[in-house]
């Protein structure tokens, strides 16, 4: 029989499955993209633009979930939001925040949040960007997952920049939780829907066809859009 906490996860996949006001799925719908920088869609001047483009990148050690906020709600949802601005909203100074604090603090930004303890299968039937808990080198850590398939996962990371992992890399990071009674909820998000039906997304900021690139290929990858 399925427990309360599945039968939300399922309600809110969804909501989540159909985009916003039905703007992602008729966008996701004629999006083609073949590589990262295709997606961006920005100058690339070097390889650092590149990694950090539409990445709102954290100022303090742990404002990690701050960062998270205002990357997807500025280039997902449109907004002109700091990451000052919502830790003054969480009343987090020191930049620690939980799932709890994000959703306690973005309604006044016209937005509403719900954390979910989910699956990898939920996980990737997902069309729009969600805020993950990982463990990062151990520590507790946010990012935006703004592309996933069966075997590649992108994220916006406010440390990191834009990065892909396989599979297995994001797993080893996401896989957080012990749950005897719901063992396949292995990972945590956080999604962030409009209180206001009308709102869409703007421009593309998430894809179901992530490509994988190291490091050394956003270099190579600038290099080459140098020379062009």
């Amino acid at each position: 029989m399925m427990g309360r906490q599945a039968w939300r996860i399922w309600l809110w996949l969804g909501v989540l499955s159909l985009g916003v006001a039905h703007g992602v799925q008729a966008q996701m719908s004629t999006a083609m993209v073949n590589t990262h920088s295709d997606v961006l869609q920005v100058p690339i001047k070097n390889w650092k633009t590149l990694r950090d483009a539409q990445v709102v990148k954290q100022d303090l050690d742990y404002s990690c979930g701050a960062a998270s906020l205002a990357t997807l709600l500025n280039y997902f949802y449109g907004q002109d939001l700091t990451e000052e601005a919502l830790l003054k909203a969480m009343d987090k100074g020191d930049g620690r925040a939980s799932f709890e604090d994000m959703a306690k603090a973005i309604p006044q930004f016209g937005f509403r949040a719900q954390g979910f303890a989910a699956s990898w299968e939920q996980l990737t039937r997902l069309k729009m960007p969600v805020i993950v808990y990982v463990k990062h080198r151990k520590n507790d850590h946010f990012s935006v997952l703004r592309g996933i398939n069966q075997d590649t996962v992108w994220l916006a990371d406010p440390s990191l920049g834009n990065r892909t992992y396989s599979r297995q890399q994001f797993l080893a990071m996401w896989q957080t939780r012990q749950d005897s009674e719901n063992a396949d909820l292995s990972g945590k998000f956080l999604a962030i829907l409009p209180m206001q039906a009308e709102a869409k997304q703007v421009g593309i900021f998430f894809t179901k066809t992530p490509v994988r690139h190291t490091g050394m290929a956003l270099q190579m990858l600038a290099h080459q859009r140098q020379s062009n």
